[in-house]
């Protein structure tokens, strides 16, 4: 695939539906401060480009997880494969696919659905800055004596969210662990032709990023600024919903469909290449290596097809069951937390170091997740913010797989 192309799908991905309602809702209930994620982030792409990529295609992996397989064995690549699979079905939407194809359909899929979503976008900033007397003046005069354009915190605490260093520093390892070793993004770098060309795009994809944030942050601002001016007694309370009901209540018709069509757009956009990613790892890493080893494609297309509908399934009752939570968008970040620092741990151990074993990687990704369940439940008792959690569990699960030893590099088939 161009790698353009697989720059376009990666970002219509992360641009899910999660950054089209949740990104304006914190910029309408905060400010500016979620783009010191964005600085993290970059670095993060870096490191995948240059530390994760060239392994991966080295080991000519399907799916990443088979590349822990060939580094250290069975038990690693099935625990970490059971960690996708419950961080993906947490974190996906609930939008069921009327056909499924591969990964480059879904690729030149996202890209279209991409533009769709952004041009959305733009026309709402173009629609509300007509809409406000006085354009941007009044926006800066409003918002600025609120603090709502501030973008950097430099309140030191590990207990603070939105410190700068936190922001950096989980934008970092949590997309160095979303990208690197969730199989549901990395499988668009693998259908690049040449390890050069997956570097590109996920770089691209970094630079690309700050202004799809401020976008979408500043949509929230000027929502912010327009009920200010123009109050609304049916307005709702969670931050989440002001953006929809800025869709439907106040744009024209024609306008109106194109924004739901953004909404689709974005929501799809995730949605098509997660159950892509969980069809292909359940295939490729666990029915065709335990259930059924010699079949014919027929056979696998016919099982991935109904993989697809079970994983749709679990995905609509997870959204029924959290469909009255707030703060949507850092929900998606609290539930990578628990499981990204583990696989992002195992990942490093394989490609920094030759220490590390089969077992004991294992027990390092369980006691891992056991590590963070207890600093989640007492993170208030303790003072350490939540996005802390992702790098105390990449720390612990690379510390705890450096005391085990294999007595030789594993080199598995995939």
């Amino acid at each position: 695939m161009p790698w353009g192309a697989v720059c376009l799908s990666i970002l219509a991905t992360e641009a899910s539906a999660l950054t089209f309602i949740g990104v304006p809702a914190d910029a309408y209930r905060a400010n500016y401060t979620y783009l010191q994620f964005a600085f993290g982030s970059f670095v993060g792409r870096f490191l995948i480009a240059y530390l994760l990529m060239p392994a991966f295609y080295r080991g000519k992996v399907i799916t990443v997880y088979q590349y822990l397989y060939q580094r250290f064995g069975t038990a690693t690549r099935n625990t970490a494969t059971l960690l996708f699979f419950v961080t993906r079905l947490l974190a996906s939407g609930v939008r069921l696919l009327a056909a499924v194809g591969g990964i480059k359909a879904v690729i030149w899929t996202d890209v279209m659905q991409a533009i769709v979503f952004l041009g959305g976008a733009w026309l709402v900033i173009y629609y509300l800055l007509s809409h406000i007397p006085g354009s941007w003046q009044t926006v800066t005069t409003i918002a600025g004596k609120l603090g709502k354009l501030r973008v950097f915190d430099l309140r030191p605490a590990l207990s603070n969210p939105r410190w700068l260093v936190v922001g950096v520093v989980n934008g970092c390892f949590q997309t160095f662990a979303a990208l690197g070793t969730d199989q549901d993004l990395t499988q668009r770098m693998l259908t690049c032709r040449r390890v050069r060309d997956s570097q590109h795009a996920i770089i691209m994809t970094g630079i690309i990023d700050f202004p799809v944030v401020i976008t979408f942050l500043t949509i929230g601002t000027l929502l912010y600024v327009f009920y200010q001016r123009f109050p609304d007694p049916g307005l709702p309370t969670n931050t989440d919903h002001i953006f929809p009901y800025f869709i439907v209540t106040q744009l024209p018709v024609g306008m109106r469909g194109l924004l739901i069509a953004g909404v689709f757009a974005a929501a799809m956009s995730s949605i098509d290449s997660a159950l892509g990613a969980l069809a292909s790892s359940a295939i490729v890493d666990i029915y065709q290596p335990y259930i059924k080893k010699r079949a014919s494609e027929r056979h696998y297309l016919m099982v991935s097809r109904i993989t697809v509908l079970l994983f749709c399934l679990i995905l609509i009752g997870i959204a029924i069951v959290c469909r009255n939570v707030e703060q949507i968008l850092w929900l998606g970040f609290k539930i990578g937390a628990f499981t990204y620092g583990a696989l992002l741990g195992v990942f490093l151990l394989g490609v920094l170091v030759k220490r590390g074993s089969d077992l004991g990687n294992v027990v390092a990704m369980l006691s891992s997740i056991v590590v963070i369940l207890i600093l989640f439940v007492s993170q208030q008792r303790i003072g350490v913010a939540w996005p802390w959690l992702v790098v105390i569990g990449a720390v612990w699960t690379f510390a705890v797989g450096l005391l085990f030893k294999s007595k030789h590099r594993v080199t598995h088939n995939a």
